[in-house]
């Protein structure tokens, strides 16, 4: 997973391993192979070396089966909503 920053600076993590293609046009787009489209504010070489980076930090990881230590990993918050959902039958 690699951090990136929507348009409208708001930070969303996204699935490395889903990345169909990123495109500057001039903006940066990245394609995830679920076709949805994520306009972002990080330049195409900034992505690409954070999705390098997230594969070298997986990779010996996958190789040996060794568990992902996560106290060194932060953690962002989610932001706060006032968006209240409604149930059925409200």
């Amino acid at each position: 997973m690699i951090e990136v920053t929507r348009i409208n600076d708001d930070p969303v993590i996204i699935n490395a391993e889903l990345i169909e293609m990123i495109e500057a046009r001039p903006d940066t787009i990245i394609t995830m192979t679920t076709g949805k489209k994520i306009l972002v504010a990080e330049s195409v070489s900034e992505v690409v070396r954070r999705v390098i980076e997230y594969r070298q930090i997986i990779r010996p990881i996958i190789r040996t089966n060794v568990p992902l230590d996560f106290t060194e990993c932060t953690v962002v918050p989610e932001p706060e909503s006032d968006v209240v959902e409604k149930r059925a039958g409200d």
